[in-house]
């Protein structure tokens, strides 16, 4: 009996758990790599190695020392540009060039691209700290973000040049790199989707609707089936492929937030990959697909599966619990209007929450009966949700 392949997935939090049993179905030898040895993922591993991953450098070292057959990223820009940097020394699988994956998951970059390939996108300018200060030709209210960042930290929409200076300096307390970019503000509805690639063409997809109800540039609600047109996804769709051809991108996923303005179609970024928050189990509770299968696909050399049927077509919105002010947690419960509802706890009683988007007490899944019920129920999530601070309970 010959030994299982080795594969590193690297990232160890709750978000990671589909991919590691993914992997793990597949009888691979799964090792582990994250620095906070309680994190969930290194409870279950074959083996586990405690490093920071968001440091390149460390992870390249671990792999040359270990000599994995894959590496698999987990659900963050630091895992994932980790290991494109690493796949760029030593030849592993599902991973583009390093210069396109940073393309992908630097905004100023993706903007560059964007406007190179005539991509539908927001206007925007790069920045940085200690220049002046000059919009040029750009129309308020804008958006200043942190190129680097993630779940909306470091942005702050702003309505005039009086305020520019402090959310530049919000913006760059939140980015490693210290570059911001200012990018024109698009009124509108948020929806993301989900492209799995094969030869350079679409050959499966998932929209959802997305919604910002916390905090105003990080999602805690979402829904699938999405209520979009089918006109709408055709455009979007064009988007994608435009920037799969632009870029040459390799098989896997390319997931990608848009906005929806009239009867525009706005692209607000992409990433290669796999979201977090158990976006994943939101799809494969709708669909019976399971989205974590198929994103391990191109980095264990594998092809998607031929035809995957999607066999069941239900209605669920997905919430990720969390408050405007830290506190701490004695219990919560809710009051949401569905047919059931299914609850992954983050935080047990007595642990401290901090405020979002830093923090999140669990995420819910609600299966609704129809789809009205669904688009109506989803984005109220939070106002259907009753926390209980310890000390406060009756």
């Amino acid at each position: 009996m010959t030994n299982p392949k080795r594969v590193l997935l690297v990232g160890s939090s709750f978000s990671a758990s589909p991919i590691f049993f993914a992997l793990k179905r597949l009888d691979l030898h799964v090792s582990v790599c994250g620095s906070l040895k309680t994190d969930p993922c290194h409870q279950y591993a074959d083996e586990s190695f405690y490093i920071d991953y968001s440091k390149p450098e460390d992870l390249l070292i671990l792999v040359g020392e270990q000599k994995f057959d894959y590496i698999v990223p987990s659900c963050n820009d630091y895992a994932y540009m980790s290991c494109a940097f690493v796949a760029e020394q030593y030849g592993y699988s599902g991973f583009d060039k390093l210069d396109i994956a940073s393309t992908l998951h630097n905004k100023s970059k993706f903007r560059e691209a964007a406007e190179k390939f005539s991509i539908s996108a927001p206007k925007f300018m790069r920045i940085k700290e200690r220049q002046n200060l000059d919009i040029g030709d750009m129309k308020f209210p804008l958006l200043v973000k942190p190129v680097d960042s993630f779940s909306g930290r470091g942005m702050t929409k702003i309505s005039d040049f009086s305020s520019l200076q402090q959310a530049v300096l919000h913006a760059v307390d939140e980015s490693r790199s210290g570059e911001v970019v200012l990018e024109e503000f698009i009124d509108g509805a948020l929806h993301s989707h989900s492209a799995f690639i094969e030869d350079k063409e679409i050959a499966l997809d998932f929209f959802a609707d997305e919604f910002c109800t916390m905090y105003p540039y990080q999602v805690n609600c979402s829904n699938h089936p999405s209520g979009l047109s089918e006109r709408t996804r055709s455009a979007v769709r064009e988007e994608v492929m435009r920037l799969i051809n632009s870029l040459e991108l390799n098989n896997g996923l390319l997931h990608t937030q848009f906005i929806v303005s009239g009867e525009t179609v706005w692209i607000i970024e992409c990433m290669r990959r796999c979201p977090g928050d158990l976006y994943g189990s939101m799809i494969e509770l709708s669909t019976g697909v399971n989205y974590a299968d198929l994103y391990i696909r191109s980095f264990i050399e594998q092809r998607l599966p031929p035809n995957t049927p999607i066999y069941k077509h239900k209605y669920f919105g997905r919430h990720t619990v969390s408050r405007n002010s830290p506190l701490i947690n004695f219990s919560f419960s809710n009051k949401i209007p569905s047919v059931r509802v299914e609850i992954v706890p983050l935080k047990g009683s007595g642990e401290r929450l901090k405020e979002a988007p830093f923090d999140k007490l669990a995420i819910i899944f609600a299966e609704f009966n129809d789809q009205n019920s669904m688009l109506t129920v989803t984005p109220n999530f939070a106002d259907l949700i009753d926390i209980t601070e310890l000390g406060c309970q009756a």
